[in-house]
C-alpha cells in the first residue's frame, strides 16, 4: 500500500454520506483524510478485525463479503467511486462486520477516529446522513432485502481482424437484456456515437480515461475496453474485473504475445485474464491449442463463421463470454431414461430459440449422449437424426416380436454402438469441447459414481449408457462400469460442485406409462409382460425415485411427459422431442422471470 494525494472531491456529491452538503463542507471533511492506494485483489480488512477508520473510494472498486458461521463467504456488494464504508464500527463501537477487498487497483481516503469525530462535530448533516445510511442497512438486514450491486469494467483484447466482431455482439446482448454499456475503443468509427466513452490511443496518458470510466461505473454503466494487442494499456486494463484475450486456435507464440509480456511484468492483471481460443466453423472440431502461461481460470473455446456482413460469433459463445463477465455460470443437467432422453432435444431447441444458453453441462445415460453433442455444438435436429438412424431397428426387423428389445440387446452385447457414436461424435477429447462436460457412470466394484471430465468423450458416453440389463460391465483398470443412472439419474450435483450459479435440470422419468402389462386384446386385464420387459419396468421405477433425490440440487426442473413411451421407443424420437418442446414452452415464463431478476441485479444496480 502506498500514499497518493487527491484534492478534487466532486465525485462524492452523489454519495449518500455527503448528500445535501456543499463543496466546502465536503472539502472540510475530506481534506484532512489520509490518501491510500490498494492493489487489486488486496484485502483491506477482514470481518471481525478491530474498527476505527472510515473509508471513501476516490477511484476503483471494492468487494464486500459476509462470512457465515461455517466460514462460507457471500458477496454482499461491490462499491465504486464515491462510496463509503467502515463507519459502522466507529458509530456503534463494534468490530468490522464484513471483509473488504479491492476488485481492481483502488484509491481511498481514510478518516481516523479523531478525524471522523471532528467531521461529525463540524458538519452535523454528515452525521444525519450516516445515520440514515445505517438505518437503511439495518432495515435491509431485518427484511432480507439487501441490494447486491455487481458492476464491471471488462476488456476484449483482439488478436486478429475477425475478433473485432465479438465485442459488439457482447454489447448488443447486454443492451437487449436492459443493461447499459459504454465503450473505450481504439476504433471509435466502428461504434455508435452514443456508446463511445472515449478513444483509446496507444501511449496516451490514461488518467482522464480512468476518471471517465469511474464516472460511468458510478452512473450504473458497464464499461468495455475494446482494444487489440498494440493498444492494450496496462493502466486501463488494471481497472478491469475481467479481460478476455482472444487468440486463434492456430496461434502458437502465446508466451511471446502481449499477454505473455503482461504475465511477466503486470502480475495483478493476470488474476483477471482469461484466454479465449477462436476458430472458424468447420465440419469437425480442430484440436484445441494449448499454452503454458500460469493463468487462474480455464480457457474458453468459441467459434465464428463468415457471413454477408463479415465474421460473426455463435450466439451461444457470445452468451458464454457475457456470463464470464457477469461472474455467472449456468449449468444444464440432463437425466437418463433411454429413448425418453430424446425429449431433452426439444427442451434445448426451445431454450436456444429464446437465447437461453449454458456454460456447462452434465449428463447421465441418454442425457450423456445429449450432453456430449450439446458440448460439441451439435444442433438438436442433428442429434435427433443421429438417434433415429443408429438406435432404431432396421425395417425388416421391426415386424418381429419384441424387436426393439432384441435390437438394443444385440447392439450392446455385440459392441456395435460405440463405432456408430464415434462416427458422429468423432475421437474428441473433453478438453476440445466448447463446454465443460461431466458424464456420470457407476463403478460396481466400489459402488460409487464416477464423473468423467477428461479423456475420450465417446468412451465416457459408452460407460454412462452401459445399461446393466442390456450390456455387461465395461472394465477399465480396477473399475467395472455401468449406467450412471444406477446412482445419479439427474446429475445436478456435478454442476453445483463446480460452482454453477444457476442449474436447470431436465428429468424425463417423472411419469410412468400406464399401459405396463396391459392386455391389448382384453381391456382392463393384465398379461405377463415377460422377463426383459419386467426388468425395464423395474429400471423405470428406480430411475423415477433416484431422479427425485438428485434433482433437488437444481434451481429449476423441466419434466417432459414421456409416459406414453417406453425405455426402448427410439423410433418415436420426433414425438418425444415434441414432448420436450411442450414442457419447455410451459416452463419459459417462470425461467425467464427468475433470470430477469438475476440480470436486473447486475445490469440495473440500486445504490
Amino acid at each position: 500500500m502506498s500514499q497518493k494525494p487527491t484534492e478534487d472531491y466532486s465525485f462524492c456529491q452523489a454519495s449518500p454520506a455527503f448528500e445535501g452538503l456543499s463543496a466546502d463542507e465536503i472539502a472540510s471533511i475530506l481534506s484532512t483524510a489520509r490518501p491510500l492506494e490498494v492493489a487489486g485483489g488486496e484485502i483491506l480488512f477482514r470481518q471481525g478485525d478491530p474498527g476505527g477508520t472510515m473509508y471513501v473510494i476516490t477511484s476503483g472498486r471494492v468487494r464486500v463479503m459476509l462470512e457465515d458461521d461455517a466460514g462460507e463467504e457471500t458477496l454482499l456488494n461491490v462499491l465504486d467511486r464515491g462510496a463509503h464504508f467502515g463507519e459502522l464500527s466507529m458509530l456503534i463501537g463494534s468490530p468490522r462486520n464484513a471483509t473488504i477487498s479491492a476488485v481492481v487497483d483502488t484509491d481511498l481516503l481514510v478518516l481516523s477516529h479523531d478525524q471522523f469525530a471532528e467531521a461529525v462535530d463540524k458538519v452535523p448533516q454528515f452525521a444525519v446522513n450516516l445515520s440514515k445510511t445505517l438505518g437503511r442497512w439495518l432495515r435491509g438486514e431485518l427484511l432480507g432485502t439487501r441490494k447486491q450491486v455487481v458492476r464491471a469494467v471488462f476488456a476484449v483484447v483482439q488478436g486478429r481482424d475477425e475478433h473485432a466482431a465479438l465485442a459488439p455482439q457482447m454489447v448488443d446482448l447486454f443492451q437487449r437484456r436492459g443493461g447499459r454499456v459504454k465503450v473505450v475503443t481504439h476504433r471509435p468509427q466502428a461504434w455508435p456515437n452514443e456508446v463511445v466513452l472515449g478513444e483509446l490511443v496507444a501511449g496516451r496518458d490514461s488518467e482522464p480515461l480512468r476518471d471517465r470510466i469511474a464516472d460511468a461505473v458510478t452512473a450504473g454503466s458497464r464499461v468495455l475496453i475494446d482494444c487489440d494487442a498494440t493498444t492494450a494499456d496496462p493502466a486501463l486494463l488494471s481497472q478491469c474485473e475481467h479481460i478476455l484475450w482472444l487468440f486463434d486456435n492456430r496461434d502458437e507464440a502465446i508466451p511471446a504475445s502481449r499477454l505473455g509480456e503482461f504475465v511477466q511484468t503486470h502480475e495483478r492483471l493476470v488474476k483477471h485474464s482469461q484466454i479465449v481460443w477462436t476458430h472458424e466453423r468447420l465440419d469437425r472440431l480442430p484440436r484445441r491449442a494449448t499454452h503454458d502461461l500460469a493463468l487462474p481460470g480455464s480457457d474458453m473455446r468459441v467459434q465464428w463463421e463468415r457471413g454477408s456482413d463479415g465474421p460473426r460469433f455463435r450466439d451461444h459463445d457470445v452468451a458464454r463470454c457475457v456470463h464470464c463477465v457477469d461472474g455467472l455460470q449456468f449449468g444444464l443437467a440432463l437425466g437418463g431414461g433411454g429413448a425418453k432422453g430424446m425429449a431433452h432435444l426439444g427442451v434445448i431447441e426451445v431454450l436456444n430459440r429464446e437465447g437461453l444458453y449454458f456454460d456447462s453441462v452434465a449428463g447421465t445415460s441418454a442425457g450423456a449422449i445429449m450432453s456430449a453433442g450439446y458440448a460439441m455444438g451439435k444442433s438438436p435436429q442433428v442429434l435427433l437424426e443421429l438417434m433415429l438412424k443408429e438406435m432404431t431397428p432396421p425395417r425388416w426387423v421391426r415386424g418381429l416380436p419384441r424387436s426393439r428389445e432384441m435390437f438394443l440387446l444385440s447392439q450392446f452385447r455385440m459392441g456395435w454402438i460405440e463405432p456408430k457414436f464415434r462416427e458422429h461424435l468423432q475421437n474428441v477429447q473433453f478438453e476440445e469441447l466448447f463446454l465443460p462436460a461431466s458424464l456420470v457412470t457407476v463403478d460396481l466394484v466400489t459402488g460409487q459414481e464416477r464423473i468423467r471430465r477428461t479423456g475420450d468423450v465417446v468412451s465416457s458416453v459408452m460407460e454412462s449408457i452401459n445399461h446393466p440389463i442390456f450390456g455387461k460391465p465395461i472394465l477399465r483398470g480396477n473399475e467395472a462400469l455401468v449406467d450412471g443412472g444406477v446412482l445419479a439419474n439427474v446429475p445436478s450435483h456435478c454442476l453445483r460442485r463446480q460452482g454453477a450459479s444457476f442449474v436447470l435440470a431436465v428429468d424425463v422419468t417423472t411419469k410412468l406409462s400406464s399401459d405396463f402389462a396391459c392386455d391389448s386384446r382384453r381391456p382392463g386385464k393384465l398379461t405377463s409382460p415377460g422377463y426383459l420387459r419386467t426388468l425395464l419396468r423395474v429400471n423405470d421405477v428406480s430411475l423415477r425415485s433416484l431422479s427425485g433425490i438428485h434433482r433437488s440440487g437444481s434451481d429449476y426442473v423441466i419434466t417432459p411427459d414421456t409416459s406414453a413411451h417406453s425405455f426402448d421407443d427410439f423410433a418415436s424420437g420426433q414425438r418425444l422431442m415434441d414432448r420436450g418442446r411442450e414442457a419447455a414452452e410451459a416452463a419459459l415464463p417462470e425461467i425467464k422471470e427468475r433470470l430477469s431478476k438475476l440480470y436486473q441485479a447486475i445490469d440495473n444496480p440500486v445504490r
